[in-house]
């Protein structure tokens, strides 16, 4: 199914928000020609977070006068784009050629059936995924979901990486930017959604990998509560990025590679917003992977740690629908921890030794670690050809996808279920025809579920919008 063809007209098309009137564009996809879907992209949810708004919780959008032509969408955060195109598992497309990136990022996209603001229609906010320092909130296809589900679509962008993500932990610093964006794009929904056709009372909140871990934190945070009322995370909870503990070592390690006096964390923070936003990606990416940005308990977004609120019972009880690919780790994303040619398989001995690599991260100190490795590599052996490297590759495969997403999703299903949410958990087994280099071993592997949410299942697409005059 191609997302749109044809694009159409509708004079005088305005709607108004809380801080300006904004004129999209229509769009009709393929096989639903008599259905207008209106755009309207690029619209400023918050102020430019830059100067002394950098590492800042994000500020009201400034309004503007007459009507904004909101026909384009808005540039993308600031994010390393070798990085990007190197992690296309989580998005099935790449950048375009006139794509701009900029640190006036924050906008939202609106796409809908119909602008009547007694419609009422369900709404759905996607929060896009790439690991919370990739990504965009603009991917082709939220057309034909509106279209064929009768639903408003919303997307937006958010701060990522050492611009969303670095902390001191303390006043000067606090973390979790993008986190805190993420929220305020929540209450643009809720004040504005009603003129676009939605339901303000009826938000669905759903992403995939980082977005759904996203999710998975909003459910625990104080400051989300109320603003959604339904929630889906698609492969990924908050246990598969749990918070650090202690960023600070982090943050002086980028700083000092960033050319910053390392003083205190006043210095830090002051000098690092005096950098420009490509001076601060190419520190970053000289030090990748080793600078690997997660939320912190702040106080604010996050009261304590995850655990001990679910612990406790401190949780959204909203319905909770998340669940997994049956081969999270399968073919694009294994290649992130398997060196060599993926058609080939790896060694008993490299089997072995990767999961020792990062069983000793997950449980450093920890004085039964050769016990732990040892019972790791006996459950996964494939018992009736152990020694061949394909099989053994395959294990593997299933050891980092079970670690990384079937075990966080498990153990976040059962504490919300704990406290009487309404939860629904999946397992999504299709696999999409859309590699033909994937060989037949593969499952259903990460971002595969994308392409069907994106209505994107045919890799040869177009789309033609025009300006509603």
């Amino acid at each position: 199914m191609a997302i749109c063809a044809t694009a159409g007209q509708d004079d005088g098309l305005v709607v108004s928000t809380v801080t300006g009137q904004v004129r999209g564009t229509t769009t009709h996809t393929t096989d639903l020609p008599d259905k207008p879907i209106y755009a309207f992209l690029g619209i400023p949810y918050a102020a430019p977070p830059v100067g002394e708004l950098r590492y800042r919780p994000p500020q009201p959008a400034l309004p503007w006068e007459g009507v904004r032509e909101a026909v384009e969408y808005g540039s993308y955060c600031p994010q390393n784009l070798t990085s990007f195109n190197k992690m296309d598992y989580d998005f099935p497309m790449e950048f375009g050629e006139n794509m701009t990136m900029s640190e006036d990022c924050l906008t939202v996209n609106v796409f809908t059936p119909t602008v009547g603001g007694d419609a009422a229609l369900p709404v759905l906010l996607w929060i896009h995924g790439g690991a919370l320092m990739l990504g965009m909130g603009s991917p082709p296809g939220w057309e034909a979901l509106a279209a064929h589900q009768d639903v408003v679509v919303v997307s937006f962008n958010y701060r990522l990486g050492v611009l969303g993500f670095l902390s001191t932990k303390d006043e000067n610093m606090p973390g979790n930017y993008g986190l805190l964006d993420q929220v305020h794009a929540m209450e643009w929904v809720k004040e504005n959604i009603r003129n676009f056709g939605g339901d303000p009372e009826r938000v669905t909140l759903f992403g995939q990998s980082a977005g759904g871990i996203s999710i998975s934190y909003h459910l625990l945070s104080p400051l989300s509560k109320g603003l959604f009322q339904r929630a889906i995370s698609q492969s990924g909870t908050w246990k598969t990025f749990p918070v650090n503990p202690q960023p600070l070592p982090l943050t002086k390690m980028f700083a000092e590679k960033a050319g910053c006096e390392m003083e205190d964390t006043a210095s830090i923070t002051a000098c690092l917003k005096g950098k420009s936003a490509e001076e601060l990606l190419e520190s970053f990416d000289a030090l990748w992977p080793m600078l690997y940005l997660v939320p912190v308990v702040d106080g604010t977004f996050l009261t304590t740690d995850p655990m001990d609120l679910m612990e406790k019972g401190e949780i959204n009880t909203i319905d909770y629908l998340l669940g997994v690919n049956n081969h999270e780790v399968g073919w694009v994303a294994l290649s992130h921890f398997v060196q060599g040619d993926l058609h080939v398989g790896i060694s008993q001995e490299v089997f072995v030794k990767i999961v020792r690599t990062g069983t000793t991260m997950a449980y450093q100190g920890n004085p039964n670690l050769d016990k732990i490795v040892d019972t790791i590599v006996a459950e996964y052996r494939d018992p009736t050809t152990p020694d061949d490297p394909l099989a053994i590759q395959y294990q593997y495969s299933h050891v980092q996808g079970d670690s990384m997403f079937v075990a966080p999703t498990m153990l976040v299903a059962e504490k919300h279920a704990d406290v009487g949410a309404r939860v629904f958990l999946y397992e999504n087994q299709y696999r999409p025809s859309i590699d033909p280099n994937r060989p037949d071993w593969v499952g259903c592997d990460h971002a595969d579920d994308l392409f069907y949410n994106l209505g994107t299942s045919v890799p040869q697409r177009t789309c033609q919008t025009s300006k509603l005059q």
